[in-house]
């Protein structure tokens, strides 16, 4: 009987959790951004286009630095910064499949499910096999 009565007011929960008391049916419908505003951050960020113009509309707008980001990617205007090539640490980035690479040449073999291992084992891995110095 619970199924029946599930199948059958199936369309009716739908309608009554789709629509809020404005009769919106979406939340889509609710306006973030003015033109002016989007004006204003199209131009701004073309003009300097860094996170520090980011952070300045971010205080500007009252607005989370994510959404301001995602705005002006919807718009096709931001562009992701370039990662540096080093860690937090400082030392240079080197990939799992790097490391792989130089243990098999040193190996003078191939090991296909070699770089299923941590990064910190092949890094272990490739100080063991190589010669004293």
């Amino acid at each position: 009987m619970k199924k029946l009565l599930d199948i059958l007011t199936l369309g009716l929960y739908n309608n009554r959790i789709n629509k809020n008391k404005d009769g919106r049916k979406n939340m889509t419908d609710a306006v973030n951004y003015t033109d002016e505003m989007v004006e204003h951050m199209v131009a701004a960020y073309e003009d300097a286009p860094t996170i520090a113009t980011v952070e300045a509309l971010v205080k500007e707008f009252n607005k989370p630095k994510r959404s301001i980001i995602s705005k002006l990617s919807s718009l096709g205007v931001y562009k992701a910064q370039a990662r540096s090539g080093s860690t937090k640490q400082g030392t240079p980035v080197v990939r799992k499949a790097e490391l792989v690479a130089a243990i098999e040449s040193k190996l003078n073999t191939q090991l296909p499910t070699l770089a299923k291992a941590s990064k910190a084992d092949l890094e272990i891995l490739l100080v063991s096999i190589q010669p004293a110095q």
